[in-house]
Formats: structure tokens, C-alpha cells, sequence
């Protein structure tokens, strides 16, 4: 059932963490398919979860994009649940996990905050609701 209310105009910060979670999505993809095809080292159970988490992070990333209101709060906790696989990369996921999972954490602290932010919920069409609603 589509909203009789128009869409607001997607903000800047939102445009940039859809990328980001695509451009992250990418990465985990062949990070992951990069140890699962022998190319290199790391923790088959790692990797696989590491793919795992690039096909989620290109399903939100477009759904950040388009605004789809699941997106909002899939982000939310996919990316808070994304601190814990940092920190796996840090300690077993060597030079390149140590890297990603700098990065995974701190998407996993600043996302998830900005996403709780007005103008991002009000995108999301999660903004404070009229009486009657």
C-alpha cells in the first residue's frame, strides 16, 4: 500500500552511508571469497560469515538509497551486530581483517547513531507519527 505522503528529499548523510554500505558490501564480498578460493589466509567460519554480512550490507545499501523504511532499522542492527565481527577480524583475520574491522567498527558506532538522527527517521518515514496515528 503505497503512503498518500510524499517522500522527503533523501539527506546528504543518508546518500553517504547507502554508499558506504555498498562499497563495504563489495569489499566483504571478496575479502571472504578471497579466503573461501584459497587466495587468502584467515578462518573459513570468518570468511563465510564475512560474505555473509557483504550480501546484507549490499541489500542495505540499497535500500538506504531508496529510503525503504526496513532499511532503517535493519541497518540499525546489522550494523551494531557488525562491531562483534570487527573485533573477530582484528584478532584472527590478519593484516587485511585488522583493517576491515577498524573500519567495521567504527560504521558499527557511527551509522547506527546517525540513523537516529531527525532528518535520517524522518526519511525512513520513521518520524514522530500525528495523534490519531
Amino acid at each position: 500500500m503505497q503512503s498518500s505522503e510524499p517522500k522527503s528529499k533523501r539527506p546528504i548523510g543518508v546518500s553517504t552511508i547507502a554508499i558506504v554500505a555498498l562499497a563495504g558490501g563489495l569489499l566483504s564480498l571478496y575479502g571472504g571469497a578471497s579466503v573461501l578460493a584459497g587466495n587468502a589466509t584467515g578462518p573459513f567460519a570468518l570468511a563465510i560469515i564475512v560474505v555473509v554480512f557483504g550480501i546484507l550490507g549490499l541489500a542495505i545499501g540499497a535500500g538506504f538509497y531508496t529510503g525503504a523504511r526496513w532499511a532503517w532499522m535493519a541497518g540499525i542492527i546489522i550494523y551494531i551486530i557488525s562491531i562483534g565481527l570487527g573485533i573477530a577480524e582484528i584478532f584472527y583475520g590478519g593484516n587485511v581483517g585488522f583493517v576491515g574491522g577498524i573500519i567495521r567498527i567504527l560504521a558499527g558506532i557511527i551509522i547506527p547513531a546517525y540513523l537516529t538522527r531527525r532528518k535520517p527517521k524522518s526519511f525512513f518515514g520513521k518520524g514522530v507519527s500525528s495523534p490519531g496515528r
